[in-house]
């Protein structure tokens, strides 16, 4: 076997599958032992070289140039820009990270592609960055830097001018185009003997190709990974490939589908890190791995000055730091009490005293709080280097018991070894002679994981590998399918620098300078994949949306599938899809009937739990039978539950020991200073049972209440209708079929005639009443409040939902009257079916008390008639709406 010494690839990947490419064919010669092959990335191998003749003295350059990261190289080419953007009178408008990168690409061009811009000839941007340019370049000289491109010149100057020892061979992998710096180091080492070989990764022979138009991007998906599964069915051992001009784009599609079609005991929790035979060339941001989420997170929780409940509660939850089992428990009762005790924005101290309180009343926290003080205790106060911040970042997660109690799956541990990565970036940053304080340093370790790309390795080589497009096979597979060949992904659209003149890319043939580059590039990527497996498939998507797409160009020679077998393209299936039609292999439990409500037995809720049986069955039962309930959102300020408590309580006040002859006689000056007492006392009887909301904001909720209810209480003088209050928020237990029901009204007066109005305040939109003459009343409050607060219903003489909203004030609801002859009332669409008054209470008492033996009897199916009644129910997602609704739909397919 011949036997390659050097290999330089384009990519890291690349040069790790061609080195177990090699092991493996090593292996089926029947070796047991050979000599590793030297695989490295271009960069790698040269970075390699001139370390070795530093080291043994063949370069002689005393300081020689240190190369900035990327990352550096933003962070400096920012520095100049801002610095240059301070004499315009608008600087601050600017996107200095994007003008940034704009500037670092173009830098990049002039230099390796040795442009020349002609100043006389430049348009104002052009000239800005040859500013730009000079001021960068005056500042790496000061520092003693080079960024990248200019430090790859360097490089071959060494290689070209010093006696460092080099290969007699050396083998290029991967490379599409060569890059003007590339093809000066071939000349280079030509020059110096090596001989220079492209590794093949591609095959002589052209593969056999069709071209499948599908619907939509979605559909090229699932018929790839459908494709997928097909071929594997056949030939067990097959080696594929998805090839995906825009991968990050669909990449979680495609995982999906994947794991549902190959891997569904990965839905368990248990199995999400089961070993997968997929592979993506597309790695995430470091910052999206939970473990490195988990460590950003504790330290932007130090060294913030405020921290916002959020971050908090995904602390609290994460698994990755103290007693993350032990205290699990504690941890989650603490949340949700924090929810509900704690504003939005809070110091680190609050935090802490709250959780010392918690512990006092019983929750098991002492590790949690232990932790906390000894990362608390670790000086944070003073501007440091970068490098002694990334030490200080390890005490601090260290403190903090990261990465938490339990075993770290093997991502995890990747991840991790590439948080240390990170961590050594973070102290490269000393190149530029920052001094950093603490939040700057974390809101820095912050970006070098968003920009680091984590791709974790596999043990075994996959038998599915998942490029991007410009990614190459370490060897020709058995067949690859190649999604995305539209127009205007394929070839990409140019997208020439902004900063430099278009002109001057165009004559150099820069990469995006225009569409004839992008589509030769195209074209040398199209013959590849046409070389790099036996059969391929290219897919293109008909329609996005409502529009229309064209094929790509490059399929012009491709024949399309037939249009007949088009259609009979297999979809891959999305697990909830596959279990839905299942026959036979699925035991279908009729499981809606809940156990009955035992003689005794308390069932809270009050009339809300009528109204949601009423509604859907299987709300009131998890919600008020199990006690399920959605956790606290904090906002800003008082939220609308609070903000209509407020209106209630100053009209309790206001309406003590007052009736409405008190308010017909009130000059102006009176009713002013009523309300004002009112609104005071409802504020102070607030703020005595809640501590969350600042002086600022109570200030402008009193002058919106005292706006708000004086309007409203304008509306009632002027309405004209006398009355007598009776109770204000009156509290009466009462019993409907068995079910105990706590009724809380917020006023009852009597009319003139004697008879009862019930009245409930709405601060928000008007309850729906049309349901009062059906079988099933969703809006119950008022209908028992009528029927079942008094023992003598004859008492009763209306209901009415009370309006109290700016400029819509109003009464909602039905009195006795409105069944006069004589009544001027606009009549609603159900009084219709009633004859009188005593009908409509008899109907309303009947429909109730069926609705009370339903839930008595431990209905609890998930059965409504209108989706949008769900609106405020907290428990919507144990009623896994899209499931049914999934259901549904293949049912209906089935009967057709």
């Amino acid at each position: 076997m011949t036997f390659i010494p050097i290999i330089l690839c384009s990519s890291a990947r690349l040069a790790r599958s061609i080195q177990a490419d090699i092991a493996v064919k090593f292996h089926q010669a029947g070796d047991v032992q050979w000599q590793s092959p030297n695989v490295q990335t271009l960069s790698q191998w040269q970075e390699s070289v001139i370390e070795e003749s530093l080291l043994i003295g063949q370069i002689d350059e005393v300081m020689p140039p240190y190369a900035l990261s990327t990352f550096n190289e933003q962070l400096l080419w920012e520095e100049v820009i801002t610095q240059a953007l301070k004499k315009n009178a608008f600087g601050d408008l600017f996107d200095v990270s994007g003008l940034a990168s704009a500037a670092m690409e173009a830098n990049r061009y002039v230099v390796a592609w040795n442009m020349h811009l002609p100043r006389a000839y430049l348009a104002e941007e052009a000239r800005q960055f040859i500013d730009w340019q000079r001021m960068f370049q005056q500042r790496c000289g000061e520092l003693n830097v080079l960024e990248n491109v200019r430090y790859v010149d360097w490089q071959l100057s060494q290689l070209s001018h010093t006696r460092c020892v080099l290969p007699p061979q050396i083998a290029f992998a991967g490379f599409d185009q060569t890059a003007p710096q590339e093809q000066r180091l071939r000349e280079i080492l030509i020059q110096r003997g090596v001989e220079i070989i492209d590794y093949l990764t591609t095959t002589a022979e052209t593969a056999v190709a069709q071209h499948a138009s599908l619907q939509d991007q979605a559909a090229e998906c699932r018929a790839a990974v459908a494709w997928v599964k097909q071929y594997l069915i056949e030939k067990p051992t097959a080696k594929l490939a998805i090839v995906v001009p825009r991968l990050s784009e669909v990449r979680n599609q495609l995982a999906d589908l994947l794991d549902d079609v190959f891997y569904p005991a990965s839905v368990r929790p248990a199995m999400a890190d089961m070993e997968r035979h997929y592979n993506f060339s597309l790695g995430t941001p470091l910052a999206e791995q939970p473990v490195i989420q988990a460590a950003l997170n504790l330290l932007r929780i130090l060294v913030s000055p405020r921290l916002h409940q959020v971050d908090i509660s995904a602390m609290l939850l994460s698994p990755f730091w103290s007693a993350s089992q032990r205290e699990a428990d504690a941890r989650a009762l603490l949340d949700a009490r924090m929810r509900e005790h704690l504003p939005t924005q809070f110091s680190l101290s609050r935090f802490t005293a709250f959780v010392q309180k918690q512990q006092d009343s019983g929750l098991s926290l002492a590790a949690l709080l232990a932790d906390l003080d000894a990362a608390i205790a670790i000086s944070l106060a003073r501007r440091m280097e970068p490098s002694q911040w990334a030490l200080v970042f390890d005490r601090l997660l260290d403190a903090l018991k990261w990465p938490g109690e339990r075993s770290i799956s093997s991502l995890e541990y990747q991840a991790m070894t590439a948080w240390q990565k990170a961590l050594q970036q973070l102290a490269k940053l000393d190149v530029l002679r920052k001094r950093l304080n603490a939040g700057e340093a974390v809101h820095y370790m912050q970006q070098i994981c968003l920009g680091q790309v984590f791709q974790a390795e596999t043990e075994h080589a996959p038998s599915i590998q998942i490029l991007g497009i410009m990614e190459g096979l370490s060897s020709p597979v058995d067949a690859i399918w190649c999604m995305h060949m539209n127009d205007h992904i394929w070839p990409s659209l140019a997208r020439p620098n902004p900063l430099l003149p278009a002109f001057v890319q165009r004559a150099a043939a820069v990469p995006n300078a225009d569409n004839s580059v992008q589509a030769a590039f195209a074209a040398t990527i199209h013959r590849r994949l046409l070389h790099s497996a036996k059969t391929i498939i290219f897919s293109s998507s008909r329609m996005e949306g409502e529009s229309q797409l064209r094929v790509s160009p490059l399929m012009k020679d491709i024949p399309a599938i037939g249009s007949a077998l088009s259609l009979a393209i297999p979809l891959a299936e999305t697990l909830a899809e596959q279990l839905s039609h299942v026959q036979g292999e699925l035991e279908h439990v009729d499981d809606y009937i809940a156990p009955a409500v035992r003689e005794g037995e308390h069932v809270s809720g009050g009339t809300g739990l009528l109204k949601a049986q009423a509604i859907c069955p299987a709300w009131a039962f998890y919600q008020y039978r199990l006690g399920a309930k959605a956790l606290k959102v904090a906002v800003s300020g008082l939220d609308n539950l609070s903000r209509g408590s407020l209106v209630h309580s100053v009209l309790e006040h206001f309406w003590r020991k007052r009736h409405y002859a008190d308010l017909r006689d009130m000059s102006s000056n009176d009713l002013a200073k009523s309300l004002v007492q009112a609104v005071h006392y409802a504020i102070q009887s607030f703020v005595a049972e809640n501590d969350v909301v600042s002086d600022t904001v109570l200030a402008l909720e009193q002058e919106r209440l005292t706006i708000l209810v004086g309007d409203w209480l304008l509306f009632e003088k002027n309405n004209g209708v006398s009355f007598k209050i009776i109770a204000c928020e009156a509290e009466k237990k009462v019993d409907i079929r068995g079910i105990e029901v706590t009724l809380k009204i917020d006023r009852i007066h009597a009319l003139t005639t004697g008879g009862l109005v019930f009245v409930d305040y709405k601060t928000g939109q008007a309850p729906k009443t049309s349901s009062w003459g059906e079988d099933r009343i969703t809006e119950p409050q008022l209908p028992i409040y009528a029927t079942f607060y008094a023992q003598d219903a004859t008492q009763i003489s209306g209901v009415y939902f009370g309006m109290v909203k700016t400029a819509e004030h109003a009464f909602s609801g039905v009195t006795e009257d409105i069944f006069s002859a004589e009544s001027t009332q606009r009549k609603p669409v159900f009084i219709q079916d009633f004859s009188n008054w005593s009908s409509l209470l008899a109907h309303w008492k009947t429909s109730i008390e069926a609705i009370a033996e339903e839930l008595k009897g431990g209905v609890s199916a998930v059965r409504f008639s209108n989706e949008n009644e769900l609106m405020y129910c907290e428990v919507l997602p144990l009623l896994r709406l899209p499931e049914r609704k999934l259901q549904f739909e293949r049912f209906q397919e089935n009967a057709e």
